[in-house]
């Protein structure tokens, strides 16, 4: 969208490519959990104003949240006990 407003004009089909690319992050972020809507609204706009290198970014903050809640949903289990201390063997 900066490119746009520099140059003053936009092609067609970079409209179309960034109605798009504003269809899939409200699709991807609607149903983010734990995520305020200042957060949401930002993300939005971020896209809007940078395009696709803006949603390439955007999809890998993604990725990179949903991986660390995913490991976060599933504790490492305690070894087996054994003659170093933690109870009888």
């Amino acid at each position: 969208m900066i490119l746009f407003v520099l140059t003053g004009s936009a092609p067609t089909l970079m409209l179309v490519v960034l109605a798009v690319t504003l269809y899939l992050v409200v699709i991807d972020i609607k149903d983010e959990p734990g995520l305020a809507f200042m957060h949401k609204a930002w993300w939005f706009l971020f896209v809007f104003l940078l395009h696709v290198p803006g949603y390439l970014i955007f999809r890998a903050w993604l990725a990179v949240r949903r991986h660390r809640r995913k490991d976060d949903e599933h504790p490492a289990t305690p070894g087996p006990r054994g003659r170093r201390g933690d109870g009888r063997a």
